[in-house]
């Protein structure tokens, strides 16, 4: 291995007589170089959006949400508290009470969710960070709301002056006798507006959970589900702790309530490398035509090779290690100019998308990796398809 990796490297550094051969080795270095950036660098964008995106759904995802696998509702006893309160790792939880409702404001009218939450809803799901418009209600607040910005138009509300009429119809057996009774209602005053990104938020008007309790007629401890934070840089250990202890609740963790959501995003990415990949390998197949042309410059040479008993075997060994190193200099160099201009974008945000958000992008070893091992399996057979060109015919051949 010694004898061919020595020849290699002679080739590699040193010049050919013919300047036609220089030129169109440095093109295909060139070629290795900007196509590992191209890739590296697209990757890296597809990681900052996916941060991006997944921070917005940090502001009203929770890590792990407790749902009943049969009806709507459930009761949080002493024993469902117990468990929460042994979980392997230190949790924050907060009880959700949730249902579909009709709202009305003069003579505008919409059907959203109406979400009853307690003290602790925002250190889980901090929405209170959305707020654009007025304040979020207070733990003592008894008769106020935070209306989601679309519903906020729709319904043509003034924070702090209109008060929205609530209305649930009663829960109930048999037929309708008097329309009046039929709904029970609630008229909180609306004191904030909230607005992202995340579409999810403008559908829902948050309440005390108290309120929307006496709205549903539902027990003081009666909830729709448990949102809850992990103070761990995994929350793992909790959902199976959980999965265990709970085997009467579904227990979903984030990627499982927005599992269309991480799919979609995978798939960009997925699709960004295979389209960024067939970018390599053109480029890389412009090594194998740089490697073949190096083989006919070098004829002469390997005849005297193969006339003082080297192997047919190890000649073309000498020539796929030459391009494998020709590749392995382009990538090294790409990934350095790729991964410096991912850290000025990250630095010094010169691309924006509007002028307060800097274009996403994000460093991640994982697309190191990538890049490296296609770089390398790809190059590699490049190059020892171009080198399998050497044959006895090719040495005999004047």
């Amino acid at each position: 291995m010694r004898f061919p990796l020595y020849i290699a490297q002679r080739y590699l550094k040193s010049k050919s007589g013919n300047n036609i051969i220089n030129i169109v080795t440095i093109l295909a270095c060139m070629g290795v170089i900007a196509g590992t950036m191209a890739l590296f660098i697209v990757l890296s964008v597809f990681s900052g959006i996916k941060d991006y995106s997944l921070s917005i759904l940090d502001t009203n995802t929770p890590d792990i949400r407790i749902t009943p696998n049969q009806g709507k509702s459930f009761l949080v006893d002493t024993n469902f508290i117990n468990t929460l309160a042994n979980s392997p790792d230190s949790i924050t939880y907060t009880k959700v009470l949730e249902e579909r409702a009709f709202f009305k404001n003069k003579d505008k009218e919409a059907i959203a969710f109406i979400k009853g939450v307690d003290s602790l809803f925002n250190k889980v799901t901090p929405v209170d960070s959305s707020i654009m418009v007025g304040e979020w209600f207070s733990n003592n607040s008894t008769n106020s709301c935070v209306a989601g910005f679309r519903l906020t138009r729709e319904l043509d509300l003034n924070v702090y002056t209109d008060r929205l009429l609530t209305y649930v119809p009663k829960a109930g057996k048999g037929y309708i006798t008097d329309p009046k009774n039929a709904f029970k209602n609630i008229n909180p005053q609306v004191i904030g507006v909230i607005s992202n990104q995340n579409q999810e938020d403008n559908k829902y008007v948050y309440v005390p959970i108290s309120l929307s309790q006496e709205l549903l007629n539902k027990q003081a401890n009666e909830v729709s589900y448990i949102d809850i934070k992990v103070h761990a840089k995994n929350s793992k250990n909790t959902l199976n702790y959980l999965k265990n202890k709970l085997t009467n609740y579904s227990v979903s963790k984030r990627e499982e309530l927005n599992s269309s959501f991480y799919k979609i995003l995978n798939s960009e990415k997925l699709i960004a490398y295979l389209v960024s990949l067939l970018v390599v390998v053109m480029v890389l197949s412009n090594t194998s035509g740089t490697i073949i042309m190096v083989i006919v410059d070098k004829k002469k040479d390997i005849k005297t090779l193969v006339n003082m008993g080297a192997p047919l075997k190890k000649v073309r060994r000498i020539f796929a290690i030459y391009g494998f190193l020709l590749n392995l200099a382009g990538m090294f160099i790409g990934l350095i100019f790729g991964i410096g201009l991912v850290f000025l974008q990250l630095n010094f945000e010169l691309i924006m998308i509007t002028p307060s958000i800097a274009y996403p992008i994000a460093f991640e070893w994982q697309n190191v990796t990538v890049v490296c091992c296609t770089i390398v399996i790809f190059g590699a057979l490049a190059s020892l398809l171009a080198s399998g060109r050497i044959s006895d015919k090719f040495i005999k051949r004047r």
